[in-house]
């Protein structure tokens, strides 16, 4: 016999009911009794619910008469409720308010070929012979289609007659029917045969399997469940049996014993069965496996919230003492700091009843001192600096840059001043930067700036650097063929006398270059001059006049005044008398010579405008040289107005332009 603890269950109440053992109604929709004519009332939720009406009622509250429930319509016919009454949706073949009436089908005469027999709810047709179909609406023609059945093959006798062959296992006309194959059959063990097509089958009992059902199942193997509550299957011939565990009893053992009948409870307790065991639920003041002792715990002898046991054996109680206290009653304090160092990292222990208390060092936290206090979560450490937690304190590593206990400090990078020839420290972030004075450059202004490395003398001057400046010291007259050497700043020039150029006045200018003998002469270059010599019939400095003179014609000077110095090159104004067509036919660019000349005209300034040209050719035959107005960037020419009552002159000129050879 064993005793077991007492029940352990929980229900799943219905919608409506509540508490341990759903024996407490809860308010709900149904409470109202709105469904009536004797219908039920099933809750959906505590909210709602549905009304099963009873026989010969319907609607949401049961409260109107189905007139549907007596099945009035007949012969298949649907029926549709109404309030006073019900309609019929009558089968095909059947009319009337109930279905009753059959319909007469062959009053339409449907069958073409045949007589017709009607019938309840339809109608068939006879076929004369040689015609078939549902109507006889078709000639018979034999084995089209073919009437045999199960794979019969259909051969013509005549015009209305056929003969079927049937496959084995198949007879009758059309080879409808199945040949038995069952008799003389050898299923064994009371096995029941099945007929087949040309064959059968044995369906065995349970216990045996196999063709013909002779070998015996192995249910233990097959159904491994087959025995339940732990017991053992053994296999028999035809069957199986179960070995039950304590507690249990049946073919399957599945009945529980009733260990409760045999049982015997003391002093009014209340027997439970169990498994294999019952349990005796005691009176009160009554323990003991079987409730025959007295609870020696009903006195409460344990102190200090101890759990109170009775001995099952001899009824005497047990104090399981809390932690902190000790002896038979649990009265006892015990010194938690006497038996050891439960206080971790120095920490001071207290003993207080029941337990004990720690007083920690400084960095460390917890009932036992255990927990490290990370100084380093509040991010002590400024600008980027890494924190390392340390016992009881923090350190910060600063970077590069800051010092300080949390990193604080921007350190001045300037003190004491690290650039050089004067240069002025600005402190930066973990650095300086100078400003260095003009001269120098470098981190720290140590470098004295080459001012000779971009080559700045000319004409082999040597370069010597200063600081900020540099000096050239040029090479001794320098100027070629008479050419007068004139001093600059750090760089000389060469005034060549005429018929040289260059930048040392070695280059013998060619005045041939520009090509000014005209009409086939040839050129012969000097120095500062050329000759021409011409051909015959040409004569001037430029062989440009030709001996039959055209220049009185006034057709001639009229045309070479409209294109004078007009940016086009007019080859019949190009000679000395229309002033080399104001030089519009020279191949290089004219240059402005040094000088200038003020000329003042008494005539309005439009006026003037419009008669530029003849002006420009007039004055240069004056002054024996081509003359053009000088423009200003946008091209157009420097011509103003003045009054003798503004003073002085205004900075305006018109500057000559000599021929060049």
């Amino acid at each position: 016999m064993s005793v077991t603890n007492g029940p352990k269950f929980s229900c799943t109440c219905p919608v409506g009911y509540t508490a341990t053992m759903c024996e407490i109604k809860v308010p709900n929709a149904c409470d109202s009794q709105p469904c009536h004519n004797g219908a039920t009332c099933q809750l959906l939720t505590l909210q709602n619910y549905t009304c099963v009406c009873a026989n010969g009622f319907r609607g949401k509250y049961c409260d109107q008469v189905d007139h549907c429930a007596s099945q009035p319509c007949l012969n298949y016919g649907s029926c549709q409720p109404k309030e006073d009454s019900f309609s019929c949706t009558c089968a095909p073949g059947f009319s009337g308010a109930s279905c009753a009436v059959d319909v007469d089908e062959c009053q339409a005469r449907p069958c073409m070929h045949g007589t017709c027999l009607n019938t309840q709810g339809s109608f068939s047709c006879v076929c004369e012979a040689g015609y078939t179909g549902q109507r006889c609406e078709s000639q018979y023609i034999p084995c089209e289609p073919s009437p045999c059945m199960n794979g019969g093959t259909c051969r013509p006798i005549d015009s209305l007659n056929y003969q079927c062959s049937c496959p084995p296992g198949f007879t009758g006309t059309n080879c409808e029917t199945n040949v038995d194959d069952c008799p003389g059959n050898l299923c064994q063990n009371g096995a029941t045969c099945l007929d087949g097509v040309n064959s059968y089958t044995c369906h065995c009992p349970a216990t045996y399997t196999g063709p013909y059902c002779t070998k015996d199942v192995d249910e233990c193997a097959l159904r491994p469940s087959v025995c339940k509550n732990g017991a053992t299957c053994t296999n028999t011939v035809g069957g199986y049996s179960c070995i039950c565990v304590n507690g249990w009893t049946g073919a399957d053992c599945s009945e529980n014993i009733d260990d409760c009948a045999v049982a015997a409870c003391f002093n009014g307790a209340t027997c439970h069965d169990r498994v294999g065991s019952f349990y005796c639920q005691c009176a009160p003041g009554k323990t003991g496996l079987l409730c025959h002792l007295d609870d020696a715990c009903a006195s409460n002898p344990c102190h200090a919230g101890a759990i109170c046991d009775t001995s099952p054996i001899d009824g005497t109680y047990l104090c399981s003492c809390p932690n902190g206290f000790q002896g038979v009653d649990c009265t006892e304090d015990v010194d938690e700091c006497a038996q050891g160092f439960p206080c971790e990292h120095q920490g001071l222990c207290v003993n207080t009843p029941g337990s004990f208390r720690c007083n920690c060092t400084r960095g460390f936290a917890g009932p036992r001192c255990e927990v490290n206090i990370n100084e380093c979560d509040s991010n002590p450490c400024q600008n980027e600096g890494t924190c390392l937690d340390e016992r009881g304190g923090f350190r910060c590593v600063c970077m590069p840059g800051y010092r300080g206990v949390h990193c604080e400090v921007d350190i001045d990078e300037c003190l004491p001043n690290p650039c050089l020839n004067g240069g002025i420290c600005s402190d930066r972030i973990n650095g300086f930067q100078c400003l260095c004075p003009v001269g120098f450059s470098g981190k720290k202004c140590e470098t004295n700036e080459d001012d000779c490395s971009s080559f700045p003398c000319r004409n082999g001057g040597s370069c010597h650097d200063g600081i900020a400046s540099y000096t050239c010291h040029c090479p001794p007259d320098p100027c070629q063929n008479g050419g007068t050497c004139l001093d600059g700043i750090g760089e000389y020039t060469c005034l060549c006398v005429d018929g040289f150029g260059g930048e040392h006045c070695s280059i013998d200018i060619d005045e041939c270059a520009s090509n000014p003998c005209l009409n086939g002469a040839t050129c012969n270059d000097y120095v500062n001059s050329y000759a021409c010599a011409c051909l015959p019939g040409f004569s001037g400095t430029n062989c440009q006049t030709n001996d039959e003179d055209c220049t009185s014609s006034e057709h001639y000077d009229t045309y070479c005044m409209r294109n004078y110095g007009n940016g086009y090159c007019d080859q019949g104004c190009n000679n000395e008398e229309c002033n080399w067509d104001g030089l519009d036919c020279e191949m290089d660019p004219p240059y402005l010579a040094e000088g200038s000349i003020v000329i003042m005209l008494s005539i309005e300034p439009e006026v003037f405008k419009n008669n530029t040209v003849p002006f420009l050719r007039d004055i240069g035959h004056a002054l024996r040289t081509n003359v053009l107005f000088k423009t200003d960037a946008n091209g157009q020419a420097m011509i103003y107005p003045w009054k003798a009552t503004e003073g002085q002159l205004p900075n305006h000129s018109v500057l000559p332009v000599p021929r060049t050879g």
